[in-house]
């Protein structure tokens, strides 16, 4: 019996630890030609950058970039304080699109930091809050 308990933690343990090394991927896949996405306001009209959630009960966001000139974009995912989450180099391609999971993040704002050396910067905040609802029941015996 203790050799099953034991067994059953180990397998805990390494679920546990896998899951933490995997806690700060935030890309979950690569570049492929989309449909063309619209502009933040005062962006110019040759860069334009989207950012979707597709599900309201997921944090997994869809970018999509669309870089008709092929120039080097910077992706950075900073937090509230400024401090860089993730940093990745977005393939020099007309239209990139990715999925990144925030699901590992605590409550708080974060900024996508698209950067275009030719275009400047664009920026996009998603506030990610917990809710957490009350239910309260009666019953007669």
């Amino acid at each position: 019996m203790s050799k099953t308990i034991t067994v059953a933690f180990a397998a805990m343990l390494l679920a546990a630890t896998g899951a933490a090394a995997q806690e700060r991927d935030f890309a979950l896949n690569a570049t492929r030609n989309a449909a063309p996405a619209h502009s933040f306001s005062g962006t110019p009209a040759a860069f334009k950058v989207n950012i979707t959630q597709p599900h309201k009960d997921s944090l997994v966001f869809r970018l999509s970039v669309e870089n008709p000139g092929a120039d080097k974009v910077v992706l950075l995912i900073k937090d509230q304080n400024h401090n860089v989450l993730h940093r990745e180099i977005i393939p020099a391609t007309p239209v990139f699109m990715g999925r990144y999971n925030l699901q590992g993040l605590e409550d708080g704002a974060y900024t996508f930091e698209i950067r275009n050396g030719r275009n400047g910067v664009i920026q996009k905040t998603v506030d990610i809050r917990t809710q957490l609802s009350v239910n309260r029941l009666g019953s007669i015996e």
